[in-house]
């Protein structure tokens, strides 16, 4: 069981006009598709569809990961955790997944949580599938004690690269930040 991360004071958050626009659609899924967190046994399905999320993204073709498969199992199931991941699964099938981490703010100096990926392959959408996979992210910000879940999404799905001197391949991103709701509640 995760150690719950102590709430610290925040200062107001600034959040970006189109990220209203930008939340997903509200709604759950189709009663045949089921979210749960990852488990080691899905660890196979999670690498699977993470590579077929780097295969939709022009920007990451040829890119490799820099760690293995064992760095993913520490951080999702050694403790400290440092990672939770869930994985949505069509009678049995893997159809999108979501993964995330815990950063800390010094400005804020306040925990958030980091949604580093959130992946429905382009024939399955729209689903509400991304919907379900967000809200538990969402709700596990909560329950950990985090002022917001953050989510940086490349602009034009990595496409949009800007010149950034000494980082040739930095991509712009969006950050939409949405408050946790208390306790893990929806709010």
């Amino acid at each position: 069981m995760p150690a719950r991360l102590s709430r610290a004071a925040t200062a107001p958050i600034l959040r970006p006009l189109s990220a209203v626009a930008s939340v997903p659609p509200g709604g759950a899924p189709g009663h045949d598709v089921d979210v749960r967190r990852v488990t080691r046994a899905q660890a196979a399905a999670l690498m699977h569809l993470h590579d077929r999320q780097m295969a939709e993204l022009p920007a990451a073709r040829g890119t490799r990961p820099r760690a293995g498969v064992l760095e993913l199992m520490e951080a999702l199931f050694e403790p400290p955790l440092r990672a939770w991941a869930w994985i949505a699964e069509r009678r049995g099938e893997p159809v999108g997944y979501a993964f995330a981490t815990v950063g800390f703010s010094m400005i804020e100096r306040a925990y958030y949580f980091n949604l580093e990926a959130l992946f429905v392959p382009a024939e399955a959408r729209p689903s509400g599938i991304a919907a379900a996979l967000f809200d538990r992210a969402r709700r596990m910000s909560g329950e950990l004690g985090c002022a917001d879940l953050r989510w940086q999404v490349p602009v034009g799905q990595g496409d949009a690269q800007i010149a950034v001197p000494g980082h040739a391949a930095a991509a712009t991103v969006i950050q939409y930040v949405f408050p946790a709701p208390e306790g893990g509640r929806d709010d």
